[in-house]
């Protein structure tokens, strides 16, 4: 068994720079409520809605990726052996990309022949395919699309992959550690999450592993109840579900569900912990780990036309994948309290599912207690499941990831990590920082430069109100910090000075989000932004924002007007295109609306959920239809809206609709 570091290329969108502007209540995914129906019980719901965050802070979005993809190429770190091929992507949140068996000559993963960011992660960017590791917050992992520390270890009982950071907001450190035995043909993965602090930490872990669907692919996995959560519009529906019939399908077959939705399986005690995926030809994938992994899901996009585009809208055409989970807890919607000075840590196991079809495609229970049967003879022990703990003879750095370890570290003077080293990094988002914490003098750039990273908590807010004289700069951070540690006023008063000493674009920007969020004045919210805009009027973020503020508050003339004086590069992206439509829809120009809502109209950053596209879709040719018939308007009338949508029917790749 060998690991080496090998280039993978593929077609892949650009990332783009970071965004500029904190989050100031500005990522609706993390504010997203839920209900419960009266199918849950009260012991299953202690968890439920605790540790949400209020904010991604200090983290930005990573919002700057288009779709004109070209020719890339990525590190990968790869371990194999004669029987298995593991390659994972440093680059990109250690990504477990793709895990090819050699003797079955079949790709044990759904992998993705490109790399396109959609709208679907804490931060924005998220990608499909692999084995996605999530961690400290409901959602898809911050560092998602972020480098990771890479390290091959040699043991005396092999060679180890490490994969590690230091995630900022619940200050803890997490690893995956990959082997491969000499002669194995399974993938066994050590995953640690280090809380060296004094304080409780809410925790979440899922490992999202993706695979193929097709019309045949089974998913069996040992219970036969489910918790069941559905999405709406603005919210979450959580509710119960029988395995494997429930209303009226057969949902072991994920081509039967029509919509999008997750089954967050509830494995009973005492069940070893494993899900696996059943071909027509009886191969497929086994996921178990130690019993710490209590939660195992299913998440399909579903069969209807939007659940489809969705599929090719983060591939190509023709694309299809469903994602099969493993968790600390038994949904998503939990965080588990971490103790102080504490560390979690499981094994999991991924290898291939071989069976005769017949049994694995009939009936439920039976094809189960198959699988189970299975993975005893492969394995052997589920809860003894093995691993390196020999000594170490060598170790090198395969890649680098952030700097924000170090930093840490010097900070509580001690090592975050029981093993794992932080070393500088030479990271572009630290600079300043690292400047500040060595000196103690904050470095002020140019009032229109581009604030490249933010910091949180006590130790920094303290150094900087400290400061024997503040700046500009070091206001806006302090009132960062303020805002997220929740002190909506301490924030708002620090803006405020720092615009005393020296107006920016960004502290105007960050009153104007605070208005508009927090303290519900529209008026406000616009003064501010369009002074913000007036000083950085090519930055996307701050045109994307004036146009939100101005098409929401009857300043849609305005916004048109400003829109013809922005430089091409912006007048081409695809939100603000959108906002031009929907200022040309409220001031009735349809005709002219229809010239940028039509077949052809992309939306590069349409997120998860969001129904703005089919929304104003219908909105626009329902009542282009009312004009063409003398017909007034009205948005309740659904014979029109029929006949309407007969005649301007929705296109496919204009659905993104999940409900």
């Amino acid at each position: 068994m060998a690991i080496k570091m090998e280039t993978l290329t593929m077609p892949a969108a650009n990332m783009g720079n970071l965004n500029p502007m904190p989050d100031i209540k500005n990522v609706s995914y993390i504010h997203a409520g839920y209900e419960m129906t009266n199918k849950i019980r009260e012991e299953e719901k202690t968890y439920i809605g605790k540790g949400m965050i209020p904010t991604i802070l200090p983290y930005q979005l990573q919002d700057g990726y288009d779709r004109n993809k070209q020719m890339r190429d990525f590190k990968a770190a790869v371990i194999e052996n004669d029987h298995l091929k593991a390659v994972f992507l440093p680059e990109l949140g250690g990504r477990l990309w793709s895990l090819y068996d050699k003797d079955l000559q079949r790709e044990l993963l759904y992998v993705n022949p490109v790399f396109q960011p959609g709208n679907l992660g804490l931060r924005n960017a998220w990608f499909s395919g692999g084995v996605e590791f999530n961690v400290g917050i409901k959602g898809h992992n911050m560092l998602t699309c972020s480098p990771l520390w890479c390290v091959a270890e040699e043991t005396e009982d092999g060679e180890v992959l490490h994969l590690y950071e230091y995630e900022r907001i619940r200050g803890v450190v997490y690893s995956i550690s990959a082997w491969i035995p000499e002669d194995g043909n399974t993938l066994y993965l050590r995953c640690q999450i280090e809380n060296k602090s004094s304080e409780e930490k809410h925790m979440y872990w899922w490992s999202n592993i993706a695979v193929p669907e097709t019309k045949d692919t089974r998913v069996l996995v040992p219970t036969d109840e489910s918790f069941l959560c559905f999405y709406n519009a603005d919210h979450y529906v959580l509710d119960k579900a029988t395995i494997p019939h429930h209303d009226g399908m057969d949902v072991s077959y994920p081509a039967n569900i029509p919509s999008s939705r997750d089954f967050f399986y509830k494995i009973p005690k005492g069940e070893k912990k494993w899900i696996a995926t059943a071909e027509a030809d009886g191969i497929g994938l086994l996921q178990c780990s130690t019993r710490e992994l209590i939660g195992r899901k299913l998440f399909v996009w579903g069969q209807s036309a939007g659940g489809r585009n969705w599929n090719e809208w983060l591939s190509e055409e023709g694309s299809a994948y469903i994602e099969i989970q493993a968790g600390l807890a038994h949904t998503q919607l939990e965080h588990i309290p971490m103790p102080p000075k504490t560390t979690w840590a499981w094994t999991e196991a991924y290898t291939a599912l071989q069976g005769k079809p017949e049994i694995l495609h009939g009936e439920y229970t039976e094809a189960v207690k198959t699988v189970d049967r299975y993975m005893e003879s492969r394995l052997g022990d589920v809860d003894a499941l093995p691993f390196p703990t020999g000594k170490t003879l060598s170790a090198r750095i395969l890649h680098k990831g952030s700097d924000w370890g170090y930093i840490e570290e010097k900070i509580r003077g001690e090592k975050i990590s029981d093993k794992f080293l932080f070393d500088p990094a030479d990271c572009k988002e630290t600079e300043i920082w690292k400047i500040f914490l060595e000196t103690g003098n904050l470095p002020v750039p140019a009032v229109n430069a581009e604030p490249q990273s933010y910091v949180s908590g006590d130790f920094w807010l303290n150094k900087l109100e400290n400061l024997t004289q503040k700046s500009w700069f070091s206001l806006l951070h302090i009132g960062v910090i303020r805002y997220a540690k929740g002190d909506v006023t301490g924030a708002k008063k620090a803006w405020e000075e720092s615009l005393a000493i020296e107006p920016s674009p960004w502290a105007y920007r960050n009153l104007s989000m605070l208005h508009k969020s927090e303290l519900a004045d529209s008026a406000k919210a616009r003064e501010y932004i369009l002074k913000a805009f007036s000083m950085k009027g090519d930055n996307p973020t701050l045109c994307k924002e004036v146009a939100m503020q101005l098409t929401t508050d009857g300043g849609d003339a305005l916004w048109l007007d400003i829109y013809e004086t922005l430089p091409k590069e912006l007048k081409e992206l695809g939100r603000l295109r959108l906002y031009k439509a929907i200022a040309l829809i409220n001031l009735d120009r349809l005709e002219e609306a229809a010239e940028i809502i039509n077949k052809d109209f992309v939306l590069s950053d349409i997120k998860e959920g969001e129904l703005s596209v089919s929304y104003y879709w219908f909105r626009l040719y329902r009542g282009l239809y009312a004009k063409e018939k003398g017909l007034k308007y009205d948005e309740q009338d659904k014979a029109l809206a029929q006949a309407a949508d007969a005649k301007y029917p929705l296109p496919k790749k204009l659905d993104f609709r999940m409900h």
